[in-house]
């Protein structure tokens, strides 16, 4: 469980106990459907990485992590803002990644994530700020003298 979910259980068993001890049941109803109404809150990432996978589309990697034999966790360039995800660990997609940042990082690019379905697959992607070379600007010229 994450924290978010146990804080939430830990409040409504409280809550609940309390509501149900003080012999008033309609509190104690009402209690129960806004508990029930606010369990999907319990759910958001808040800091923490999304238990579900992304949905199908491609996704630009901005960060990974791969903990072996536990879990493959990645930074994704979502809409409408970026997002944390956990996704289970394989030795295939693990090396797949691996293989995608070694190579972006060489050439200067960056990684792209594609889902389909349960399958992600890592790949390097195309110049991230297009292929405009940034020019050096003239350096200024100081001055010392009398």
């Amino acid at each position: 469980m994450t924290p978010a979910i146990t804080l939430w259980l830990a409040f409504v068993l409280a809550a609940g106990i309390i509501c149900w001890t003080a012999n008033n049941k309609r509190q104690a109803v009402a209690f129960l459907m806004v508990a029930l109404a606010t369990a999907p809150a319990a759910f958001l990432t808040l800091g923490h990485a999304a238990p579900w996978q992304p949905a199908k589309g491609h996704y630009t990697v901005l960060g990974a992590r791969i903990d072996v034999d536990e879990a493959i966790y990645v930074l994704l360039d979502a809409d409408p803002a970026p997002r944390f995800y956990k996704l289970p660990y394989s030795a295939q997609q693990a090396n797949s990644l691996q293989n995608a940042l070694d190579t972006a990082e060489a050439n200067g690019t960056g990684v792209g994530l594609t889902m389909d379905g349960d399958a992600a697959g890592f790949a390097e992607e195309g110049q991230r700020g297009g292929s405009e070379v940034k020019q050096a600007e003239p350096q200024a010229i100081i001055g010392g003298g009398n």
